[in-house]
């Protein structure tokens, strides 16, 4: 999917947004240094697969919760998790680190993926993403999230860390 394709399917699907424009980040602290700010909750997405690399998941979180990938897997009933590779992420969802989001996954149109939300999301409030590029952040209300992702055929599982 491209940028502009992204837009034209947010459009469709009335799913409104405010736009802050910044320049790339490839890691949050980067973002925070430059003293950039946006409403809502500040998230993070990681993009992570099983040991066999049979599974793949899109975990979002609060930005500044750290994921334990041990107590994940645990919870999802795998031995193991890790980060997937830059040539999974780019083979997968069309993207490079620091870009992940979940707006990709209206490619993932076989439902490869399984998005995974903490608890810790607030539901009541703004989440932003990435609109495919990590020089943008596109700020959306929590429900048209899940509105979005049952429009590409994922079904968040809820998650604890």
């Amino acid at each position: 999917m491209r940028e502009d394709e992204l837009y034209a399917l947010l459009d469709k699907l009335e799913i409104a947004f405010e736009r802050v424009e910044h320049p790339a980040f490839g890691t949050i602290a980067e973002f925070h240094a430059a003293g950039i700010e946006f409403p809502g909750q500040n998230v993070k997405c990681l993009f992570l697969r099983n040991r066999k690399g049979s599974r793949h998941y899109l975990l979002i979180l609060d930005e500044l919760k750290s994921a334990d990938l041990a107590a994940l897997a645990s919870q999802l009933g795998e031995t193991r998790l890790s980060f997937a590779s830059e040539e999974r992420l780019m083979a997968m969802l069309g993207l490079t680190p620091g870009s992940v989001t979940p707006f990709a996954l209206a490619d993932d149109r076989e439902q490869r993926i399984t998005v995974l939300l903490d608890d810790g999301i607030r539901q009541d409030d703004l989440v932003g993403f990435h609109p495919l590029v990590n020089s943008q952040t596109l700020c959306i209300r929590y429900a048209d999230l899940l509105r979005y992702l049952a429009h590409t055929g994922h079904t968040p599982v809820r998650v604890t860390l």
